[in-house]
């Protein structure tokens, strides 16, 4: 997600409570990183994703031990990404208050469909307004 609150890949129309990273498995950039990204680009993510040359994430306190300075900082610099990403959704649910509590049964798979549909073209209007 560019400084620009753009949302550029995602994730959609997974039932129940889909873990990130499953969901994240699913996305183009995953799927094809090295067309995307190319080798000299890469993403941000959170500890629950993997460590991948192209998918950087935060240092994990060892078990008996504690993070480096060093760790410590480019952990509070990784986090100042995040906190850009959590400014990204609450733009996109500020321009779209039906995705505050989304309210539609999820009883078929037409209802996931109507519903991811929705969501998307959230999404793809955000793109637009920003």
């Amino acid at each position: 997600m560019p400084h620009n609150l753009l949302i550029v890949d995602y994730s959609i129309g997974h039932v129940s409570s889909t873990h990130n990273v499953y969901a994240f498995y699913l996305t183009h950039v995953f799927k094809d990183h090295k067309a995307l990204l190319g080798d000299d680009h890469w993403i941000w993510a959170d500890s629950a994703y993997p460590l991948e040359t192209w998918c950087i994430v935060p240092f994990k306190k060892p078990c008996n031990g504690t993070l480096s300075r060093v760790q410590k900082k480019f952990n509070c610099n990784l986090s100042t990404v995040h906190i850009c990403i959590e400014h990204a959704f609450a733009a996109l649910k500020g321009h779209f208050q039906s995705l505050h509590e989304l309210r539609h049964p999820m009883q078929t798979e037409k209802h996931l469909k109507y519903t991811s549909y929705w969501i998307m073209c959230c999404m793809i209007l955000h793109n637009m307004v920003i």
